[in-house]
C-alpha cells in the first residue's frame, strides 16, 4: 500500500487558516513531514518597461522576504502539533516551480487551496488548479473548506478497468488512497464511498430509439449489466483487500455504490446526498496535448461538486514537458 511521507501545500495568495488546519492535521494523521510552499513569479516575466532607477532584483528579493514572513506567520503556534513543518519560496511560473519540487525533491502528495475568483468562477477551478491536476505527478488535493464544518465523508469515483492497463493502474493507485484513508489511526476521514457510475451501452436507443427493445427485455438487460458491474466492483475491492497487511485490511471497509446515468449527473448528486468532505477521482493526462485536463468528464464532475477534490494518476506518470 502506498504511504504518504511527504506532503507539499503550495500556498497560492494569504495562508487560510482552516486549509492549513487541514494541511497539518492529515499530515499528523500520516505521520508526514509538511513544506509549506509560496511562488514568486520572477519580476523580468512581469514587467516589461521600467526605468533605469527601478531595481527589479531588489523588489524581487524583497517579494521572496514578504512571503517568508507571510508562511512563517502563518505555521506561529503550530510547534506543538507534533508536525514537523518546513517553509519553502520558489522563484519562477507557479505550475512549473512547483511541480519541478515534486519532481526533484520526493514531494508523494500536493495540496493547495482552491484558486480566489469570485462569481460563477468561484464554484470552479483556476487556471492554476487545473494546470496543477494535469501536470502533477503525485495525487493533488485542491481543498474547498467548509465553513459549516466537515462531515468526515469522503467519496471516491472509479471507471471500469477490464482489459486496460492503465485503468487498472490507476484504480489501484485510487484503492490505495482509500486504505490509507480508512486506516485507523487516520483521523480525517471516517467514512469512505466508492462509487462506479454504469450505463447500458446505447441504452438511449434500447429504451426509446431505433433499436427499442421490449420493455421486458430492456429491463432484464439492464438487471443483467447491474450484476455484472456489482460482481466487477465487489471483485476489485476483494482482490484488493487481499493485497493488504491483515491489520490493514480489517479497517479497509469501503461503502460500495453504483450509481445508474450519466457521471456527470449522477456522482456530484451523491457527494451532495453524503454530505462528501472530499471527492477522488482518476486522470490520466496526455503528453503533449495542453488542452486536455482529464478529460471531459472529469473536468465536468470535479467543476460540479462544492467539496474538496483529489486528483490521481496512475503509476508512473510524467509531467507533461511544458505544464502551459
Amino acid at each position: 500500500m502506498r504511504q504518504i511521507s511527504n506532503i507539499l501545500a503550495y500556498v497560492e495568495g494569504q495562508p487560510e487558516i482552516t486549509a492549513l488546519n487541514r494541511a497539518v492535521a492529515t499530515a499528523k494523521s500520516a505521520g508526514a513531514k509538511l513544506t509549506l510552499a509560496a511562488v514568486v513569479r520572477p519580476a523580468r516575466s512581469q514587467v516589461l518597461f521600467t526605468r533605469a532607477s527601478f531595481d527589479l532584483d531588489k523588489i524581487e528579493q524583497l517579494l521572496v522576504r514578504e512571503r517568508k514572513r507571510q508562511l512563517e506567520n502563518a505555521v506561529a503556534g503550530y510547534e506543538d502539533r507534533g508536525v514537523e513543518i518546513a517553509l519553502r519560496v520558489f522563484l519562477g511560473d507557479p505550475v512549473e516551480a512547483i511541480v519541478d519540487a515534486v519532481q526533484s525533491e520526493g514531494f508523494d502528495f500536493l495540496t493547495k487551496t482552491v484558486s480566489p475568483a469570485k462569481g460563477l468562477r468561484a464554484q470552479m477551478f483556476g487556471s492554476i488548479d487545473l494546470r496543477l491536476m494535469r501536470a502533477c505527478p503525485c495525487p493533488v488535493a485542491i481543498a474547498r473548506p467548509k465553513p459549516e464544518g466537515y462531515s468526515g465523508c469522503a467519496v471516491v469515483a472509479i471507471d471500469s478497468d477490464q482489459d486496460d492497463d492503465l485503468k487498472t493502474s490507476l484504480n489501484r493507485e485510487i484503492l490505495d488512497s482509500v486504505a490509507l484513508l480508512l486506516k485507523s489511526d487516520f483521523e480525517i476521514i471516517k467514512e469512505v464511498h466508492i462509487v462506479h457510475a454504469w450505463s447500458l451501452y446505447g441504452e438511449q436507443l434500447l429504451e426509446s430509439g431505433a433499436a427499442k427493445l421490449p420493455d421486458d427485455e430492456f429491463q432484464k438487460a439492464l438487471d443483467d449489466e447491474e450484476a455484472n458491474k456489482r460482481r466487477w466492483l465487489q471483485d476489485l475491492v476483494e482482490r484488493y483487500r487481499g493485497t493488504l497487511d491483515k491489520s490493514v485490511a480489517a479497517s479497509f471497509n469501503p461503502k460500495l455504490s453504483l450509481l445508474h446515468g450519466d457521471p456527470n449527473n449522477v456522482i456530484p448528486k451523491y457527494v451532495d446526498e453524503v454530505n462528501a468532505d472530499m471527492l477522488g477521482m482518476g486522470t490520466v493526462s496526455r503528453r503533449g496535448l495542453s488542452g486536455l485536463l482529464i478529460g471531459n468528464t472529469a473536468e465536468a464532475i470535479l467543476n460540479s461538486v462544492n467539496c474538496s477534490v483529489v486528483v490521481h494518476k496512475p503509476k508512473g506518470f510524467l509531467a507533461p514537458e511544458s505544464s502551459d
